[in-house]
């Protein structure tokens, strides 16, 4: 791949998204090898989230200038709805039209006349709120059934800043919303020379529920790459990172040897029970993703409303594994980057009705709370992920 400019890449990164590509894992791969200055990988990073982020929005604008849009080539598709992108963000036609009219030109010369009529034909529509937010209507009807309003539905559309971690002494970084966390303010960096771990607060925060102490044994289940076990090896916690994926392990275990953490990882399918204990215990399981749609918006059109219940089969196949695995007197951490109530409440509903041996521990949530009482609901503001947290006591026999 050796796009010219930004809006060039944009098309070729959006034509690969939308074959099952993840946006976020391309833009990284590709900027890093690209000797672009910093504005110009800034420019073509606003192009392939904002395209993916209004994708309905966009596709709604261009309807009535289309009569078979699933007939142009791909590559033009993605042309038009950049090009709608800009003008909905109010650049001018001059330094709008004619650069995509270029790009047609470059792959499909016949639709460049196209191209440049409909751009110039745009004109406002009124949407209805799923085609407004870009979101599955199915999902926005579950929110509005379950959190009773959808405002925070609107953050989800919003750029986020890059949260980082720190891991030694750092001066002149914004700071998060947590101790530990900070804002980084420029291009991205060898973070870990610099005692740093991009993670969002959200993330950090289910780590930090376990108020895990020097010399205590902990078990974090569904692991990755052992993001949440730095923070609590940085707290002095013997700390075994369990997951099914050996290569984002092996990526982990080299960030924890630079950072100066001790970390232990191990590979298992974590439906099978373990041959092991610990007095805390983490489970962040795999879950929709539905919190993340900032970050990573191509999961939206993913989805099916079937999905938030074929995830709880599987988290609470996993909730009986890492409960088996707490010590009596132990606690137990559940969290999901997930906004649903199959996947949050529903889950440990269920698990508490099959294991009185657990009770539910309060805690106070720093962040702001879309709705609490069986566990917490996390809302995905000011760059948060949205996260649901449910924090559980094994009782001493």
């Amino acid at each position: 791949m050796k796009p010219k400019t930004p809006r060039a890449l944009a098309v070729d990164l959006l034509l690969q998204v939308e074959e099952g590509a993840r946006a976020q894992l391309l833009l990284d791969r590709v900027l890093d090898r690209l000797p672009w200055p910093e504005r110009d990988k800034a420019y073509a990073t606003h192009l392939v989230y904002g395209a993916l982020r209004r994708l309905y929005l966009l596709d709604f604008l261009l309807e009535p200038h289309l009569s078979r849009p699933e007939g142009l080539p791909r590559a033009i598709r993605w042309v038009l709805r950049l090009g709608a992108l800009e003008w909905l963000l109010g650049k001018a036609d001059h330094a709008r039209v004619h650069p995509w009219v270029e790009e047609a030109k470059a792959r499909h010369p016949r639709l460049a006349g196209l191209v440049n009529a409909v751009l110039r034909r745009l004109a406002p529509r009124e949407a209805p709120p799923w085609v407004r937010l870009s979101l599955p209507e199915w999902l926005l009807k579950a929110w509005e059934g379950f959190f009773g309003d959808l405002s925070f539905a609107e953050a989800l559309n919003e750029p986020a800043p890059l949260f980082v971690t720190a891991y030694r002494e750092v001066e002149g970084l914004p700071p998060g919303p947590l101790p530990e966390s900070f804002v980084w303010p420029g291009p991205k960096a060898d973070f870990p020379a610099l005692g740093l771990q991009p993670q969002n607060p959200a993330s950090l925060f289910a780590a930090k529920l376990l108020e895990a102490q020097p010399g205590e044994r902990v078990l974090d289940l569904c692991g990755g790459a052992g993001l949440k076990a730095f923070h609590l090896a940085a707290r002095g916690a013997e700390v075994i990172s369990y997951d099914l994926n050996p290569k984002r392990q092996a990526a982990g275990r080299k960030t924890a040897e630079r950072l100066g953490l001790k970390v232990a990882y191990r590979t298992q399918d974590l439906r099978a029970p373990l041959g092991e204990k610990a007095p805390k215990v983490l489970l962040d399981a795999p879950c929709t993703g539905t919190g993340t749609l900032r970050t990573h918006p191509e999961l939206r059109y993913r989805l099916s409303p079937e999905d938030p219940k074929k995830m709880a089969r599987l988290q609470r196949a996993l909730l009986e594994t890492a409960a088996s695995a707490v010590e009596e007197g132990g606690l137990l951490v559940y969290a999901v980057c997930a906004l649903t109530e199959e996947e949050g409440e529903g889950v440990v509903r269920a698990f508490l009705q099959d294991h009185p041996e657990f009770a539910l521990e309060p805690f106070a949530c720093p962040f702001p709370v879309l709705r609490e009482g069986l566990g917490v609901y996390v809302a995905p503001l000011g760059g948060l992920d949205g996260f649901y947290y449910a924090r559980l006591r094994r009782a001493k026999l």
